[in-house]
């Protein structure tokens, strides 16, 4: 009797359960990642995240498969002092730590745990290298060898490709990171759980809770007590093969009187490549192509655009990749704001940048200019195995003189 009171409760859950699963069947539906790698294929051809001011020397000792350790120095920027950072990482099946220190005692560590369900599919430590079945394993640009007439074909070189990976099962994550300063308020730490699922994804993250704040001033029959802090949960879903839709709400209450939500809506287009990436066109026809290969199934496309409906910005970006050494993009952000008679008048601004990615064999450059006036570029040589030079620049011809430039150097030596 019991049994069948279970089933009748628990059978409209399992018709839709179902209905969903069928529905992921017909569309061919995927999961495209969390909501903050939203702009990731935009943010990896523009130079930011790569530029350097004065100058930079990084050290890296790979001490077994799973640690490592690097050391940092910089000097000669213009508004920072020379520092130094020490970091060391440790990476198992399940779990990663990560610590860096500097010389001013700034403690930064990160830990993240992997779920035994959770297939780990590439290494989260800055420097280590990827497992086996990333990308560069398919190249669908190399033309099969041609014999002569009479010729025996001879032993391959090498065993040929593996086939690609199936669809990641769900995984599930959980992230702590901390920072430790002698400088008041400063200090922070940060819990984050991810979810992705085969054609969705969920974030929970929470910065500086604390559940049981003490108010400044406290009324009559009020509560003495309330939360502070910053917390937020975002999420993506596919509703079809290319189209995922999603949103991220975000509560920030710094004092136990006060606090503000905003609400962002996202939308995120990635068409199936109907046609592998094309070779270089400078390569001669029936050449093999010397570059990184390209996995089949990655989409050569991406437009992403953000809408925060409480603080009116809205930024779209649109990521193409031409062949296997170009990649092209461009991002827009705008801030419009009506006008109010508490806010006063609204405002209307606006800023486009347009960036490019271009690998050679032993080298990768970044360049990209915005209609601020601001026009960056960086160069990356792979000298020798472990060794590698850069060298970028920036010049803002928005600040008057004939503009205002910054230079750096920098060199990266694994051992």
């Amino acid at each position: 009797m019991s049994e069948s009171i279970i089933h009748q409760v628990l059978s409209p859950f399992n018709y839709v359960g179902s209905a969903l699963s069928d529905l992921k069947k017909r569309n061919k539906l995927s999961s495209v990642g969390p909501f903050e790698n939203l702009h990731r294929e935009t943010k990896g051809v523009f130079p930011t995240l790569h530029l350097i001011q004065g100058a930079k020397f990084d050290v890296t000792s790979i001490l077994s498969p799973n640690f490592q350790c690097s050391h940092s120095f910089s000097w000669g920027a213009a508004q920072q002092p020379p520092s130094y950072h020490f970091s060391a990482g440790y990476q198992a099946k399940e779990y990663l730590m990560h610590g860096q220190i500097d010389d001013q005692g700034t403690l930064q560590a990160r830990a993240n745990y992997f779920w035994p369900q959770s297939p780990q599919t590439e290494s989260a430590l800055p420097h280590l290298p990827p497992h086996a079945h990333t990308e560069h394993q398919y190249d669908a640009n190399l033309p099969p060898k041609q014999h002569k007439e009479g010729e025996a074909p001879a032993a391959p070189a090498a065993p040929s490709p593996p086939t690609p990976p199936p669809v990641n099962k769900p995984s599930l994550t959980t992230k702590l990171q901390a920072q430790l300063t002698n400088q008041p308020g400063s200090s922070m730490i940060q819990y984050e759980h991810d979810w992705v699922g085969e054609t969705s994804a969920i974030n929970l993250k929470a910065i500086n809770p604390n559940p049981i704040d003490s108010p400044a001033g406290r009324t009559v029959g009020g509560s003495n007590t309330a939360i502070t802090g910053i917390y937020s949960i975002s999420g993506l879903q596919s509703i079809t093969s290319s189209i995922a839709v999603g949103g991220e709400w975000v509560l920030q209450r710094l004092r136990p009187d006060a606090g503000e939500s905003n609400y962002t809506l996202a939308v995120k287009y990635a068409p199936k490549p109907t046609s592998p990436v094309p070779p270089p066109s400078s390569l001669p026809p029936g050449f093999p192509s010397p570059y990184m290969p390209i996995n089949p199934s990655d989409p050569a496309e991406v437009f992403a655009a953000t809408y925060a409906l409480s603080q009116g910005v809205l930024q779209a970006s649109y990521w193409k990749r031409l062949n296997q050494r170009l990649e092209v993009a461009a991002d827009v952000q705008m801030l419009v704001t009506p006008t109010t008679n508490a806010a006063g008048p609204g405002r209307r601004e606006g800023i486009a940048s347009v960036g490019f990615k271009l690998d050679t064999v032993y080298a990768t450059m970044r360049g990209m200019f915005d209609t601020m006036g601001r026009v960056s570029a960086v160069l990356e040589e792979r000298m020798a195995p472990g060794l590698s030079f850069q060298v970028c620049g920036e010049i803002d011809y928005a600040k008057g003189g004939g503009g205002v430039g910054k230079v750096g150097l920098g060199f990266v030596l694994e051992a």
